[in-house]
């Protein structure tokens, strides 16, 4: 089975994956504090946008003013987006009621949404949007434990699916191997940002645990974040 293809936007990723994300599929990278995994959806965002593709980027941790500025330092204009018809940013803080009902609020007017599904669906439609993009994963899953976990990620995977979007989904956390993780079953494919103290220095190293229907590499990689975003060194091993 052949896939078109989607790029990262990440220059080495899109070689590691031999020409970027399967369209259509939903991605998952994972990080912990620092590793990046905001940079890396901005500069995917960036990216689509620069190829006229639309975008929506849904918001659910900090204030979406403040990503727009980190997207500004890198040189990507997401206002000019959203002016262009490119972009609709979602804002939400999620609460979750007695019932364990997740709920957005907008974030600036305080109004609480129907749903997350709603809203993007709505917004994916009032685009044709291309991609999705989702910042972080973690907020869906406010006090839900076990199948209820699955059931939300499943909820939300499935609203993607079916408008035709590729996804970019980020998670903070390191997934192991000694527990089950619903959500990285469910998606199509998992990156992991991995930050490591060697000789009192930080190493950086990007994995690709999974990518569903193509071949990649599976060796971890460093990378740097600098002016211009994420740069994977992909023809580099990590120890020398």
């Amino acid at each position: 089975m052949s896939f078109q293809r989607v790029s990262t936007g990440i220059t080495g990723l899109d070689e590691m994956l031999g020409g970027g994300y399967p369209q259509g599929g939903i991605m998952l990278v994972s990080g912990g504090p620092g590793s990046g995994k905001t940079i890396n959806s901005l500069q995917y965002t960036a990216a689509a946008i620069a190829r006229n593709e639309p975008v929506v980027y849904v918001n659910l941790e900090e204030p979406m003013d403040n990503k727009k500025g980190y997207a500004k330092n890198f040189g990507w204009d997401l206002d000019e987006a959203e002016a262009n018809g490119l972009l609709i940013s979602l804002d939400f803080v999620l609460s979750s009621t007695v019932d364990g009902i997740v709920e957005p609020k907008n974030r600036d007017t305080g109004v609480t949404e129907l749903s997350l599904e709603s809203e993007i669906f709505s917004a994916v439609n009032e685009i044709n949007a291309q991609h999705v993009v989702l910042d972080p994963l973690n907020s869906v899953m406010i006090n839900a434990r076990g199948s209820e976990i699955r059931y939300l990620v499943h909820k939300l995977f499935e609203t993607i699916r079916e408008q035709n979007c590729t996804a970019l989904i980020t998670y903070e956390g390191v997934f192991d191997g000694t527990n089950f993780y619903s959500e990285m079953f469910l998606s199509d494919g998992v990156i992991a940002l991995v930050k490591d103290l060697r000789d009192f220095e930080i190493i950086k190293t990007v994995r690709i645990d999974k990518m569903r229907g193509i071949d990649f590499d599976d060796q971890p990689r460093r990378y740097t974040i600098s002016n211009n975003g994420m740069v994977i060194f992909n023809k580099e091993p990590v120890l020398i």
